[in-house]
Order: structure tokens, then C-alpha cells, then sequence
């Protein structure tokens, strides 16, 4: 038996054909001819088909191609010598033309799949890329936003800062030391500028002694602290000089007797006011007691209490008493209710020198605590058009058993103008609680509940030699226009 092998373009099919003719042959022979068989095909001018590769789409000419190279090899055995190509050869063939063409199909598939999976790897690869970018940018985004927000939270905390201190600068423990009194030199000749300083310093207050446009006068400064935070959130302070409408003006009291006896005391007023209009001026007549004494002296010389109070202001000042005209004390009173009413300035008497330094120091005390009190009133008036002060005087406790509603209610009914706690006694042992008074009032016509409590007896002490009274209509009247009016703005009385 002689095999030829034909070698197809995938190097895997192998053709078998058997010789008839061969099959009594021993061995030997059987080598023999294969020897000269091969030696005739190399001999020969046979030449293997070219190799071509093909698509599954050209699978008819692919067998008919390998049809052909199997007649190019038989062709090539010696003349009555032919071999005869079994069934198994062919299915053979056959078989390898499946398996090239699945081979084929196969390959192509792969390469498909190869292809699908090198453009999934590059965008797997690319992908990766992306997320790192965007995660990369998220990440940044989330930084900045939190920079940010921390940025904001620390510039609310320095401004919640800046409001505490300037609370805290405006309170009336520490409004005295952002104070300024700025007194003029003409002070001194008074001789009490010591006793000025002294308590100033004392209270923690700043002073400067300067010639002033108003001769004896005494002003006020205000040191404001503003803050203010930077781009840094950095808290930044400027301290502002704010001048205070307030002046005090000292005249002594040589001055006054000459001012009211030449009649000027009031033009003088009128004409400070006028180069100070947004000021408020308080006058200081300082010594003045002294020389109404000595005048009361002088018009009764034989009373004994003159007397010993003009020992007391001692012979040095009478002799100057002396040469100053005479003015009653109703006619400076006269002349200060003038300047109080047309120039709104007020006055004060005082006859020493302490006297007038407590007077600064409360005047300076005063004026630092206006911020305050005005913030506070403005605090008030704009959560409500009306309040009560939450003070704790006259307060009812009330248990969670109940137990202080009957004296609360009555309480309530003693806020009433015309009424007492007999009252209010007398009243809610009638009406046990507002729900009563009220369930009452809504069973009434208007002249009824008006009238509805007038007649309740009012009893003042025990026993039978006691008087008794009623409520009366007047209070009836109150009491049924504050439980029945839907109008809020009505007036009681």
C-alpha cells in the first residue's frame, strides 16, 4: 500500500490511497516501489499548488483548488498503475474541507474577537484615563469647596467676634474706659480741677485739658472700635473719634449776678445755642448759694440764723459780695426756667467743689451708657408694639398640680385700674377662672355683660359689724370691653 501525502494550505490533510494491485507485494517490495515512487516524484516536474490563504466566503474555490492538486498527484504514478482512491479518502477530503473551511471560519472568528477584544482593551485603557481624570477633577472640586466652606465658616466666626466685642465695649462696665472728658483751662481758676482729675482717674476715664471754643465748657469723645475682617479673615480694627452732642457749661456765680442784673443771662443762652444747635447744654452755676446768703443776710441783719450762716460763708467773701449788684433768688429762677424752655437748657446749682466733680463723673457715666440703653430700646420696641418688662417683682409660681392658678388669676384681675385684691377676691369666688367669666360674657347681650359684674359684693373684713360695697359699673364696664373685644387697640376707660 503507498501513501501519498498532499499537503494542503492549513499542513493537516493527508490523503491515503491504497493500490489494488500492491496488496499481494511482501514488504520488501512494498519499499521498493515506495522508493521509486518517491524517487519518480522527485524526479518529476511536480509542484505543490501555491499556498494561498482564503476567506470563508471563498470556500467553493478552496475545494475546487484542492480537487485539482489531488489529480496533479495521481497523475504522477506510472501507466497501469493507478491508484484507486478509497470512500475513506475522500470522506477524508471531504472531512478537510469541513475542517479548513470551520478552520478557516474559525480563524476569522478569532481574529474578530481579536480585533472586538484589542478595541475593548484600548478602551479599558482609555477609560481608566478618564475616571483618573474626573476622579482627579471631583477631587478638586471637593477640596475647593471645602476651602471655601471653611473660608466662610471662619470669616461668620470672626464676624460673630467682632459683635460680641462690640457688645461687650458697649455695656456699662466697660463703656467708661472708650470715654474721653475734654475740659477747658479756664476750669482751673475755679480751683476744683484737682478734685476732677482725681475722680476721672479713679473711674477710668481719660481726660485732656485744651482751650475750648465755649469758655468753662466740658465735652465728651467717644472712642468706637470698628472691626472689619480682611481676605485673610483676619480680624482688623479701626478706632474712630465720635464726638457727643452734650456740653456743660460752668459760670460762676459773679458771672450770673451780672448776667441777670444787666439782663443778658438769656440773650447769652439763646446765642451758645445758636453756634451749637444739635447740642444738648446743661448750665452749672457754681457758688451761687453763698450770695443768697449773704443778700438774705443783708435785707434781715437782725436774725440770728443769718447770722450764724454768714459766719459760716466767712468775712473774705463777703467783701466780695459787696461790690456785685443785688438779684433775688426768684428772679434767677425765673431766668432759668426761660432758657429751659426756649433753648431746652437745663441747670443745676452747686456750691462746691466735690459737688461738682460727682456731677462730671455722673454726667460722663451717663453718656457712655447711651449706646446701650439704646440698642436695648430698639431691641424692645421692634419685636413688639406694646411689652411688659419681664421684671420678677409680684410674680405667681404655678406647680404642675395646679396649685397657684386661683391666686394668679387674681393677680391678673388686681391689673386692672380701680381695683384691689378685696376685688379681685370677690370676683373670682364668683368666677373661678377666665374660662368662666368668659363662657358668661358669651351668653350676654352688650348691656348685660357690662353689667355683669357690677353687683358682686365686695367684703372687706370678717364679722357682722362689717361694711360691704360692690364692684361697681365702672370696672364691670372695663372687664367686659378687655374679655369681649376683638379690636386691640381699643381703650378701656
Amino acid at each position: 500500500m503507498t501513501e501519498i501525502v498532499v499537503l494542503s494550505d492549513s499542513n493537516e490533510s493527508v490523503l491515503s490511497l491504497e493500490n489494488d494491485g500492491l496488496k499481494n507485494v511482501d514488504e520488501g517490495s512494498r519499499k521498493k516501489s515506495f522508493h521509486r515512487s518517491s524517487f519518480d516524484l522527485d524526479t518529476s516536474e511536480f509542484e505543490f499548488p501555491e499556498v494561498q490563504f482564503y476567506h470563508a466566503s471563498d470556500t467553493e474555490k478552496l475545494l475546487e483548488l484542492q480537487n485539482n492538486s489531488i489529480r496533479a498527484s495521481l497523475s504522477t504514478f506510472p501507466p497501469g498503475k493507478s491508484p484507486k482512491v478509497h470512500s475513506s479518502a475522500v470522506s477524508t477530503n471531504t472531512n478537510s474541507k469541513k475542517y479548513n473551511v470551520k478552520k478557516s471560519s474559525n480563524r476569522m472568528a478569532n481574529s474578530s474577537d481579536s480585533t472586538k477584544e484589542s478595541d475593548e482593551e484600548r478602551t479599558m485603557r482609555e477609560k481608566p484615563k478618564v475616571t483618573k481624570t474626573v476622579t482627579k477633577k471631583a477631587r478638586n472640586q471637593i477640596t475647593e469647596e471645602r476651602l471655601k466652606r471653611q473660608k466662610q465658616l471662619g470669616r461668620e466666626k470672626a464676624l460673630k467676634a467682632i459683635a460680641s466685642k462690640k457688645s461687650k465695649n458697649i455695656k456699662p462696665g466697660e463703656c467708661l474706659k472708650f470715654m474721653e472728658v475734654v475740659l477747658d483751662k479756664n476750669i482751673e481758676s475755679f480751683g476744683c480741677i484737682n478734685e476732677i482729675v482725681s475722680i476721672l482717674l479713679d473711674a477710668n476715664v481719660q481726660y485732656s485739658i485744651k482751650k475750648e471754643l465755649i469758655p468753662n465748657s466740658i465735652t465728651w469723645k467717644r472712642n468706637v472700635e470698628n472691626g472689619y475682617v480682611d481676605s485673610d479673615n483676619e480680624i482688623c480694627t479701626v478706632t474712630d473719634i465720635e464726638n457727643v452732642n452734650q456740653i456743660v457749661i460752668i459760670w460762676n456765680w459773679d458771672k450770673v449776678v451780672t448776667e441777670v442784673a444787666d439782663g443778658s443771662f438769656c440773650t447769652t443762652i439763646f446765642s451758645i445755642k445758636a453756634s451749637l444747635p444739635n447740642y444738648s447744654i446743661l448750665l452749672v452755676i457754681f457758688g451761687i448759694e453763698n450770695y443768697f446768703i449773704y443778700s438774705k443776710q443783708v435785707k434781715n441783719p437782725g436774725k440770728n440764723g443769718t447770722k450764724n450762716k454768714h459766719k459760716k460763708a466767712g468775712n473774705a467773701s463777703n467783701h466780695e459780695f459787696k461790690n456785685y449788684p443785688q438779684i433775688s433768688k426768684e428772679q434767677l429762677e425765673m431766668c432759668l426756667d426761660e432758657i429751659q424752655i426756649i433753648a431746652k437748657c437745663s441747670s443745676r446749682l452747686i456750691n462746691n467743689s466735690q459737688e461738682l466733680a460727682q456731677m462730671i463723673h455722673q454726667c460722663t457715666k451717663a453718656i457712655a451708657e447711651i449706646p446701650f440703653k439704646m440698642e436695648k430700646n430698639e431691641n424692645l420696641t421692634s419685636k413688639f408694639d406694646w411689652y411688659v418688662m419681664g421684671d420678677n417683682r409680684n410674680t405667681v409660681s404655678v406647680d404642675k398640680n395646679g396649685n397657684g392658678l386661683k391666686r394668679l388669676w387674681q393677680q391678673q384681675l388686681c391689673q386692672f385700674n380701680l381695683s384691689s385684691l378685696e376685688i379681685a377676691e370677690a370676683i373670682s369666688s364668683v368666677y373661678k377662672c377666665p374660662a368662666d367669666l368668659m363662657e358668661a360674657y358669651k351668653n350676654c347681650t352688650q348691656i348685660e355683660g357690662q353689667n355683669l359684674l357690677k353687683d358682686i359684693p365686695i367684703r372687706r373684713a370678717a364679722g357682722p359689724l362689717t361694711a360691704t360695697r360692690k364692684v361697681g359699673p365702672e370696672l364691670s364696664k372695663k372687664m367686659y370691653i378687655m374679655f369681649s373685644s376683638k379690636d386691640g387697640e381699643i381703650i378701656l376707660s
